[in-house]
């Protein structure tokens, strides 16, 4: 996923958690998704799934299956501006019944990138609650984050997030409690492809992307749902109708 994950993990004063223990299995988690969402590994997960699904169902287990479930939601919730398939997602058939995955087209591939790290952080989250700690951060880069309860004496774990605006700094702080966070920025990483790494996957085969540097910022549940929703607001510039009613957005330069 090509990012520096992060845990903060609150010691649970009776001893009944081993944190550093706990941290490695959650660490461990996320180095598991790594090695299966990564495109370029030809020997991931997901490699197998670009070079199979165009000749035959691919069959997903309890976990991947809600991870293509929320993007492909995503996808026709927000009218295509977020797309695994990268301009082909009306070409991904996910069966609910058999919980398979396949292509219409042999030219499709797809790339996890935009949900991928969220999901990681999920299910690392899941890991750390499972073995009982109560209060921690994880965080993924400085853009996604999820938050379990609070640090003691807080209201919140305290997010801060820096950015200029007409060459003035500006500080946007908030906290989170058992939420998680994600920000994209239409204008990072300027030496990606076409000078960005979000494009509108709407746009036409052959026609240049149109860059609109928005910064925005979701909060809500699922750290791959606002992954995925962050990405597509900053591709749409504003919540469409079906934007879900539990996340909340906050765009920073529209």
């Amino acid at each position: 996923m090509g990012t520096r994950f992060e845990l903060a993990i609150i010691t649970d004063p009776n001893g009944r958690v081993d944190a550093e223990a706990v941290g490695e299995v959650a660490i461990r988690e996320i180095e598991d998704w790594h090695r299966r969402l990564s495109r370029f590994d030809a020997d991931s997960w997901l490699s197998h799934v670009n070079r199979s699904a165009s000749r035959e169902p691919v069959r997903l287990d309890d976990e991947t299956f809600p991870l293509f479930e929320d993007a492909v939601r995503v996808w026709r919730d927000s009218g295509g501006a977020f797309d695994i398939a990268r301009g082909g997602g009306a070409d991904l058939v996910l069966d609910d019944k058999a919980r398979t995955l396949r292509f219409r087209r042999d030219d499709l591939s797809l790339d996890l990138g935009a949900i991928g790290k969220g999901h990681a952080l999920d299910c690392a989250a899941a890991c750390l609650r499972a073995h009982g700690v109560t209060s921690a951060l994880l965080q993924g880069g400085t853009s996604s984050a999820v938050a379990i309860g609070c640090p003691p004496n807080m209201s919140g774990w305290r997010i801060g997030v820096a950015f200029q605006q007409e060459a003035v700094a500006v500080d946007e702080v908030f906290d989170l409690v058992d939420m998680s966070f994600s920000l994209s920025d239409e204008a990072s990483q300027p030496s990606a492809t076409h000078g960005r790494h979000i494009v509108d996957p709407r746009v036409d085969a052959g026609q240049p992307p149109v860059h609109v540097p928005r910064r925005v910022i979701v909060t809500g549940p699922s750290a791959r749902l606002a992954d995925a929703w962050s990405t597509a607001l900053a591709v749409l510039g504003e919540e469409p109708v079906a934007f879900p009613s539990s996340y909340r957005t906050r765009f920073l330069r529209k």
